[in-house]
């Protein structure tokens, strides 16, 4: 088993299910052991449904819920098919995503930039998210990110200079977003997260990037009248304020 093999069958293990024997999990999990760039990995991806699973847990049930599935068609019970239990699985994964998706409540006009934001540093996990592609190559980057139909924007006269990790194409709300990272002068990583200016609610401001701290991440946002920009880095605030 590779390191993206081990990936693809990890993907399908959640913390509940650690202990399992099967011995696809069990040789993956020998992989993550040896080897720290899976292992980084491995923890983001923990990370990330432990939050997903909260956000479960906050959905409220209708209280009258009971009523309505008792009140509905008698259940017949169902004879699982050859390849019928995949194909069960995607349907409940989907279903699933339909509940995160009204829990978190967008408009059907745009994603919140709170909101936005939220996903964005979900996705970035323990400063260490599942990349694409790497390379410290920025045309490299852009040509991936393009082949993915995902939005490159402009970088910050900079942040040009830096050596780059990888990138990522993910989806927000049916919003295609791209991650690229790069490495500071002093190692820490630094993730630009860029979206089209159209798929938010409030864009960040066109007149110049606004700072916050969120949850132990230092962040700056900013529009350019075609692309909204993320940038967020656990290294010292004004690592920033240099770059823009």
């Amino acid at each position: 088993m590779d390191k993206q093999e081990a990936k693809r069958v990890l993907q399908a293990l959640r913390p509940k299910d650690l202990a399992t024997t099967q011995p696809a999990f069990a040789e993956a999990l020998v992989l993550v052991e040896n080897d720290p760039e899976l292992k980084a990995w491995w923890e983001a991806q923990q990370a990330f449904d432990r939050k997903v699973a909260a956000k479960l847990r906050e959905v409220p049930l209708p209280v009258d819920l009971r009523a309505t599935i008792l009140a509905g068609s008698k259940i017949k019970q169902l004879t699982p098919q050859p390849h019928l239990a995949f194909w069960l699985a995607a349907a409940a994964a989907v279903a699933i995503l339909c509940v995160i998706g009204t829990s978190i409540h967008l408009a059907s006009a745009g994603i919140p930039s709170a909101r936005y934001d939220e996903a964005a540093l979900a996705f970035l996990g323990h400063d260490a998210p599942a990349l694409g592609m790497t390379s410290p190559d920025h045309d490299k980057i852009t040509a991936w990110l393009k082949e993915q139909h995902a939005p490159t924007g402009d970088l910050p006269h900079r942040m040009s200079a830096l050596p780059s990790v990888g990138c990522q194409k993910f989806v927000v709300q049916g919003h295609s977003v791209s991650l690229i990272c790069f490495v500071l002068a002093e190692g820490k990583l630094v993730h630009l997260f860029v979206v089209d200016q159209t798929a938010l609610l409030d864009p960040p401001s066109r007149t110049g990037p606004e700072f916050k701290q969120v949850q132990g991440w230092s962040t700056a946002s900013w529009s350019d009248g075609r692309m909204s920009y993320l940038l967020a880095t656990q290294a010292d605030p004004d690592a920033l304020k240099q770059l823009l």
